[in-house]
């Protein structure tokens, strides 16, 4: 009897291995209509729910913008909503916060190009540089490329993960903004730099500060020196002096 049963175990196990791939040939060839019809709406699939990500980033972003101050560092919010984009980043790749950083570049070059100077174009510019400021952790691995860039917009973003990121901080580079770039980027240049002075593995003191006296001899050359990027600068000035 015990032969018996391990021979029906054996048949039974034959038969399965048998009959499972022909049932499932035979539902492909039933349904390859519909398979192949299902292939071929997949990539339609995953542009939507790329749509659906990069969506759900801009949202985020636009209500981080909309409760920013106009003017400042970095304050408690974007540092919030930096490490909430970096976690999502870690989970589910960055290819959301990378569409929204070019669509960001593209838009502050768009504003520099066609809107006249003034106090609404500097505020649309800030929203941009409150938005890229929580994107530069997730992005900062192109920080290379965005400072060769030849738009003002990609290099805005490096100047911005600089703020997040002192560690990445180029002075040499960052002095150079000073004197290439539009007058709204000078603050934040000179806010990437104290950053830098302040940071624990930062450069020193010292050499920041001959930077800032550098920065500020050009942006007091300006007929009207921006009070706020003149305040940060002889701060640091005064701060090198003291170290």
């Amino acid at each position: 009897m015990e032969a018996l049963a391990k021979l029906i175990t054996a048949m039974a196990a034959l038969l399965g291995a048998i009959v499972w791939p022909v049932i499932f040939l035979t539902l492909v060839v039933l349904f390859r209509k519909e398979l192949a019809a299902a292939i071929e709406r997949l990539p339609g699939l995953f542009d939507r729910l790329r749509k659906m990500k990069v969506a759900g980033v801009e949202a985020e972003l636009d209500a981080l913008a909309e409760k920013s101050p106009d003017r400042g560092g970095v304050t408690a919010d974007q540092a919030r909503a930096t490490a909430q984009l970096s976690i999502q980043a870690r989970e589910s790749g960055s290819s959301a916060m990378q569409a929204e950083l070019d669509k960001l570049c593209l838009q502050y070059d768009t504003i520099l190009r066609t809107m006249p100077a003034g106090a609404l174009r500097t505020q649309e510019m800030n929203r941009i540089l409150v938005k890229l400021r929580a994107l530069g952790p997730s992005t900062s691995g192109r920080i290379d490329a965005l400072k060769r860039a030849g738009s003002a917009g990609s290099r805005l973003a490096a100047v911005a993960m600089m703020q997040m990121e002192p560690e990445l901080a180029d002075l040499p580079w960052l002095l150079d903004r000073f004197s290439s770039e539009a007058p709204f980027v000078f603050y934040h240049a000179a806010l990437a730099l104290e950053n830098a002075a302040n940071a624990a593995n930062g450069p020193d003191r010292g050499g920041v500060a001959e930077f800032a006296r550098q920065a500020l001899a050009i942006v007091e050359d300006h007929l009207k020196p921006d009070e706020a990027t003149v305040a940060v600068l002889r701060a640091l000035i005064e701060g090198g002096a003291n170290a």
